[in-house]
């Protein structure tokens, strides 16, 4: 598994207008990491998910993308190590292979035709996404959650090696949530860097290596679940008591209020 640094916050702030958001905020994320944000809403979750995709940027402190900061990338450049997939995701009037080649946009030049390879890594794209039997469908008209799935297709043939996902498993059944976790574990043993929020607190504990927790724009706690997601955190973030359960088969944490 591959373990430079991907990701690094340094004392990194961010306000809306006068609204402070964030405040002071250092950690830095590994290679080959499923790493789940959490916290109460208002906490700046999404907020640093688009920090690290250049969406914004911070007012104090410096945000490293490979131990670059990422000011200094060009947009092509920075579209090649970073995916994200927002929490509102805009979608057009394409079939979902349509929708999907978009990730292969900064490996074209100009109005070039898709390469083979393009086309290979669309397809694989769909079937890890388990969109693939839905490829010739308009995309408006798909579910919530099977458009949900599009769009990780998409991030995922855009081949990149940081994956960012603001509740990747929202409008999912517990059949496409599982899938959808399954894969970015996997992807993360493949070497890729997965960064989700999530407010599945047993989602988190179940597939992430590492969890940042964060409340009122501060990062309270960072390590593993088994270590972070204790009936104290939980009680202090979130303001829920809940008992010491660890799940009989992986003896990772099981959050039950």
């Amino acid at each position: 598994m591959w373990k430079r640094i991907a990701i690094e916050f340094a004392a990194v702030g961010f306000a809306y207008g006068a609204k402070e958001v964030l405040r002071g905020v250092s950690f830095t994320v590994k290679g080959g990491q499923f790493v789940g944000i959490v916290g109460p809403n208002g906490a700046g979750k999404s907020t640093v998910l688009k920090l690290m995709d250049r969406l914004l940027s911070p007012s104090t402190g410096e945000v490293r993308i490979m131990g670059r900061d990422i000011a200094g990338y060009t947009l092509s450049e920075l579209a090649r190590l970073v995916a994200l997939i927002p929490q509102e995701p805009e979608y057009f009037p394409f079939t979902v292979r349509e929708m999907v080649r978009l990730g292969r946009t900064p490996y074209r030049r100009g109005f070039s035709p898709f390469s083979a390879r393009d086309e290979e890594i669309v397809e694989q794209s769909m079937q890890e996404a388990g969109v693939l039997d839905l490829a010739e469908r308009p995309v408006d008209q798909l579910s919530g959650g099977e458009r949900q799935r599009v769009t990780l297709a998409r991030a995922l043939a855009q081949a990149a090696p940081i994956l960012l996902l603001d509740e990747p498993t929202n409008h999912l059944d517990i059949e496409h949530q599982l899938h959808i976790c399954r894969l970015l574990e996997r992807k993360a043993a493949e070497g890729m860097t997965c960064v989700a929020v999530m407010h599945d607190l047993n989602l988190v504990a179940a597939y992430c290596h590492e969890v940042l927790v964060l409340d009122k724009g501060h990062l309270v706690a960072q390590g593993p679940p088994g270590d972070v997601l204790t009936p104290g955190l939980v009680q202090a973030v979130y303001n829920v008591r809940i008992p010491a359960l660890r799940h009989p088969v992986t003896g990772r944490p099981v959050i039950a209020p």
